[in-house]
Order: structure tokens, then sequence, then C-alpha cells
């Protein structure tokens, strides 16, 4: 118990030292002790201002940090990590760090990587998309099939950040086996394609091994089965949706859709880079590479594949449906 504690409780400088004789404490210190918490209401004798004297967590670097460390406003992107800060100014970078920590209150966050938009083609984004909104009800919605490709890597990419191994020696005693991570140069993948919409999905088509995905494939392998799988789930009443990819906007793929489907929505009607309105990319693949990212052989993933396209109900399809066209619908 701490001096100071006890003299709170009551203790006088004999009581304590009496109290606590294995520690050997001079009677004449404890007294100075006792004085100190009489008079400051604390043993601590430590004045302001005293201590080792900050040399790195000056008002000069600290404005330096904030300088170098932050983006400029009309600048993003120019911030410096604080390796670099720490380079430029000459002080360490955990010193940088608790500059940014403490004394200036910054928090970091984790970059995420996105695609180039340029402005031109947000302006075409929102041109296309403020055109879909007005043709296409919400009645009209129900009848989009909305299809797509997705490629699923027999080796999916390692996370560096928890993989690790854990050992009682040192690094160079854990075996080079349990170290290394192998991966090939052209991971082997399986590509699928599929379509949905409100009433349900259609089947789950693979593309052939080594296949190349160009506009003869696409009109006479894939196309004519993403067709029909409109007319079991719609009849003959639907709307064909698909990306910007070259096989899809290419004047061969273009006149036979236009030939084949009832309506059609045009590749200079689709905006462009939006995988966040087409149900496939912002949900259903990601369940289906979840369901399957442990396998590593081509025929399990694609058995797997089938199971994981089969068991996902309505209910996985229409949630996401509602929830991100209402939100498109209201802006």
């Amino acid at each position: 118990m701490r001096i100071q504690t006890l003299r709170e409780q009551g203790f006088g400088a004999k009581a304590i030292v009496s109290a606590y004789e294995h520690k050997q404490w001079k009677l004449c210190t404890v007294k100075s002790i006792c004085r100190r918490i009489d008079k400051s209401g604390s043993a601590n004798e430590r004045k302001v201002g005293s201590g080792r004297p900050k040399i790195a967590r000056s008002a000069e670097n600290i404005a330096k940090v904030q300088e170098l460390i932050c983006s400029q406003d009309d600048q993003p992107g120019t911030s410096k990590s604080t390796r670099q800060v720490a380079q430029h100014i000459g002080i360490s970078a955990r010193s940088v760090r608790r500059i940014a920590k403490c004394d200036l209150g910054l928090s970091a966050f984790k970059r995420k990587p996105v695609q180039v938009i340029t402005e031109a083609t947000r302006l075409k984004r929102l041109a296309r998309s403020k055109s879909l909104l007005r043709r296409l009800t919400s009645q009209k919605l129900k009848r989009v099939f909305f299809t797509d490709e997705k490629i699923f890597y027999l080796n999916p990419p390692v996370n560096n950040q928890n993989n690790r191994v854990w050992s009682s020696g040192k690094k160079r005693k854990v075996s080079a086996a349990r170290l290394l991570v192998q991966r090939a140069k052209f991971s082997p993948h399986v590509m699928v394609s599929a379509g949905v919409c409100y009433n349900g999905k259609g089947r789950l088509h693979f593309v052939h091994d080594k296949a190349k995905i160009n506009s003869n494939y696409y009109v006479n392998t894939l196309l004519p089965k993403l067709i029909e799988d409109c007319q079991n789930l719609m009849n003959s009443d639907f709307t064909f949706q698909q990306d910007g990819a070259p096989a899809h906007t290419s004047r061969q793929t273009q006149e036979w859709l236009g030939e084949n489907c009832p309506e059609l929505i045009k590749k200079d009607e689709w905006p462009p880079n939006s995988p966040d309105i087409n149900p496939l990319d912002f949900h259903v693949w990601g369940q289906c590479l979840i369901s399957t990212k442990s396998t590593i052989q081509s025929q399990q993933r694609k058995k797997n594949s089938r199971q994981c396209w089969r068991k996902s109900g309505m209910t996985c399809l229409r949630d996401p449906y509602r929830t991100q066209f209402s939100q498109l619908g209201s802006d």
C-alpha cells in the first residue's frame, strides 16, 4: 500500500514505519513525505517542466509533421508516410507517430485501392444513371435480367498481414517449408457466367478452359444459354443487361441481341464503371467466393460453385436488390 494512501487513512509516520519494517524506511524520510502530502495533497515532488526535455516533439517539429503528414485540401494524396516524414525532418518514425497521435490528435486510416474514374466518366455515369431511372420503373426493374462473368482463382490471394508462423525458437531454426508461401506466376482459375433477376436466377455457365471471351465465343456459346434462362424465368417479357466488356459491346453482339431480345440496355445506355448497381457484382459473386475460397482443385471448385449457386435462395437475391435500387430510386 502506498504511503500516500496510508497517510490519507490517518496513519502517522511512526505507524507507517512500524507497519512496514521489512521495507527499512527511515523515519525522517517518511515524515518528509507525510508533510508533503499534508501540504500539497500528493507525495510526488516533481516540479512542472522537470525531467528530460523534449527534443523531437518540439513546436517546430510538430508544425512540420502537421504540414507533411496531412493531405492539402486542394491536393489529395500529397501526404507522406511516417517514415518519409521522419527522414525529411530527421527524427525517428516513432516520434512522428507520437506527434501525430498525442500532439495533433490524429488517427490513421488504411487506404483502399479503387478504380480510377475521370471527370468525363463521372459525367457519363450521372447522365446514363438518370436516364435509366426515368426508363426503369419499379415494375420494369423487376423484369431486368442482370448478367456478368466472374473469375474464381484456384489459389486465392494471401493476406500477408495475418499470415504468421508461430515458433518457440528463432526464425532461422524454422523450416523453409513453413515460412515460404508458394504461388504460381499464372494462377489457374475458373470463369463462370450467369444472370439473375427479381424473380429468380439462371443457370451457372462455366467457360471452357483456355477459351478466349471474344464476340464469337460470347454470341455462339454463352448468349444462347443466357437468353434461354431469361425465357424460362420471364417468358418473352424481359430486359437484357450486360456491362461494357469488349465482347459485349461489339457490333456482332449488339446485332444478335437486337434480333433475339425483346428489350435491351444498349452499350451506350449502361453507366460505365458501375459494378455497384449490378446484384451479381455487389453481392452474389462475393457470397460464392466465400463459399468456395478453400477449394484448390478445378473440378471441386466447379462442384462447390454449383452447390453455392443452387443454395442461394430468393431472399439472398432480393434483399440486396431491394436495398440497392431503392437507394438509386431516391437519389
